[in-house]
């Protein structure tokens, strides 16, 4: 039998990450339309995501990407942390016990069914210095592996 999580590369995690848990979980982690997040450790061995209802699956993940609280905590992240963990990440936090994972610590590769395709749309006004990004997220919904702390 498998397991969404494919190994545990550490009991650590990386500096400062304790401090940005706490800080998040005191923040209220954003939630996942109607808490559907799901871990299948037998099939497909993922933490996978329910598709919005209506004719676009991912709008979901996309609305959440666009929120001003998972901006602000992707920004504390590390450097160079992608859009798709920094959401993956936030969700195992979030979710920790629906997705039997309060008995983890340190660091892990662990396999995700979501969105991979994410863009980042850049509106720039004219004769300002104002730039405010948007997320947009394709179709694309496949098995993506990341490392995520717990």
């Amino acid at each position: 039998m498998g397991n969404a999580i494919i190994r545990k590369w550490s009991d650590k995690t990386y500096p400062g990450f304790e401090e940005l848990k706490n800080y998040i979980e005191s923040c209220q982690v954003i939630q996942y339309r109607n808490d559907e997040v799901h871990r299948d450790d037998d099939g497909n061995q993922v933490i996978w995501f329910k598709d919005a209802p209506g004719g676009d699956p991912s709008r979901e993940m996309e609305v959440l990407l666009n929120v001003p609280k998972y901006r602000h905590f992707h920004n504390l992240m590390p450097a160079g942390t992608d859009p798709v963990t920094a959401f993956c990440q936030l969700m195992v936090l979030r979710y920790r016990s629906q997705l039997n994972l309060d008995n983890e610590f340190g660091t892990y590769l662990i396999r995700f069914h979501v969105w991979t395709d994410v863009y980042a749309n850049k509106n720039e006004a004219q004769l300002s210095q104002q730039v405010m990004f948007s997320y947009s997220v394709g179709s694309n919904k496949e098995k993506f592996q990341t490392i995520i702390c717990l």
